[in-house]
C-alpha cells in the first residue's frame, strides 16, 4: 500500500488539535488550528520524504537513500517492432553498471527527478518497461534449469554458433545422437539420420549390409560408392547396385563380372 501524504497530514493534524483546552477562546482555538495545520504539513512531508525518498523542498536531502550504493541490474528497453505481418515486442538487454561511488547518485537522481518530477512518476515508467518484458517472457514460457534452458521460439543469431556439446533433436538421448568413426550415424537438428559405412568382403552373391542403427521410421535413400583403382582391370564404372533396402540394411548387388574382394563405401539418408 502506497504511503499518503495527505491521510498522515491529517492523522497528525486530528491529534494536536485534540490537545487544544476547551476553556480557551475561539479566535485562540482558530489560530491554534491553523498552526497545527502548517506543522503537520511540515511533518507529513518529512515523514513522507524520509520513508519514500520524496522531498518537495529538497529531493536529494534524503540521506538514508543517498548513501547507499545503487547494485547493477540486467534491464530491456521494450519496444513494439514489426515482423511480416504482426507487431511483436522486443527489446535489447542491457546491462546498469555497479555504482561503486554513492555520490554519483544524487546527480543520477536528479536526471530522474528533472525527467519525470517525482521517483514515484518514475516507478510507474519503469513498471511500465516491467509489464512489457512481461509479455515477452510470457510469449517465450523461458524455463531455467541447472542444466537447461528451454524456450518457446525461434533463435536467431547473427555471427557463428561455437557449441561444446551436441546439437540433438528433442526426444533423443544426447549420448546416442552420433557415432564417429568409419561406420556411424549423427542425427540433424530437424530429425533426419545420417548413416554411413564401410565393407569388405569376397563375394558373388548378393549380400546384406546393415546400419549402425535401425532408422525409427524408415530409410529414403542409400547411394552406395565401389572403390577402385584406374588400371584397366579395375572397371572402375561396373555398377554395385543397393536394392531392398529397409530401415535396418540394404542388400548389395554387384555385376556379374565383378570377382574376388572388393571395398564400398554407403550414405544413407532417413529419420
Amino acid at each position: 500500500m502506497a504511503l499518503d501524504k495527505n491521510f498522515l497530514k491529517y492523522k497528525l493534524e486530528r491529534i494536536k488539535n485534540k490537545r487544544i483546552f476547551k476553556d480557551q477562546d475561539s479566535e485562540t482555538k482558530k489560530q491554534i488550528r491553523k498552526d497545527n495545520a502548517k506543522l503537520a504539513t511540515e511533518e507529513a512531508d518529512a515523514i513522507h520524504s524520509y520513508l519514500t525518498g520524496e522531498d518537495e523542498i529538497d529531493a536529494l536531502d534524503n540521506k538514508s537513500y543517498l548513501e547507499n550504493r545503487l547494485p547493477g541490474s540486467l534491464f530491456l528497453n521494450p519496444q513494439m517492432v514489426r515482423v511480416g505481418r504482426r507487431m511483436e515486442w522486443q527489446g535489447n538487454l542491457n546491462v546498469r553498471e555497479v555504482q561503486t561511488n554513492p555520490k554519483t547518485k544524487k546527480s543520477k537522481l536528479s536526471q530522474l527527478l528533472k525527467k519525470f518530477k517525482t521517483v514515484a512518476n518514475a516507478n510507474i515508467d519503469e513498471a511500465k518497461k516491467v509489464l512489457a518484458v512481461k509479455r515477452i517472457f510470457d510469449k517465450l514460457n523461458i524455463i531455467f534449469g541447472t542444466e537447461s534452458i528451454k524456450f518457446d521460439g525461434d533463435l536467431e543469431v547473427k555471427g557463428n554458433i561455437k557449441y561444446l556439446g551436441t546439437i540433438h533433436k528433442d526426444g533423443v538421448d544426447p549420448e546416442q545422437s552420433f557415432r564417429l568413426g568409419p561406420n556411424g550415424y549423427t542425427y540433424l537438428p530437424n530429425g533426419i539420420l545420417l548413416q554411413w559405412g564401410v565393407d569388405t568382403r569376397n563375394s558373388d552373391e548378393p549380400y546384406v549390409i546393415e546400419f549402425p542403427i535401425t532408422f525409427p521410421n524408415g530409410c529414403f535413400s542409400v547411394t552406395v560408392n565401389r572403390q577402385a583403382g584406374n588400371d584397366d582391370g579395375d572397371n572402375k564404372t561396373w555398377a554395385v547396385t543397393a536394392i531392398g533396402i529397409t530401415s535396418t540394411g540394404f542388400t548389395i548387388d554387384r555385376h556379374d563380372d565383378i570377382s574376388g574382394e572388393q571395398t564400398i563405401n554407403y550414405m544413407a539418408i532417413g529419420n
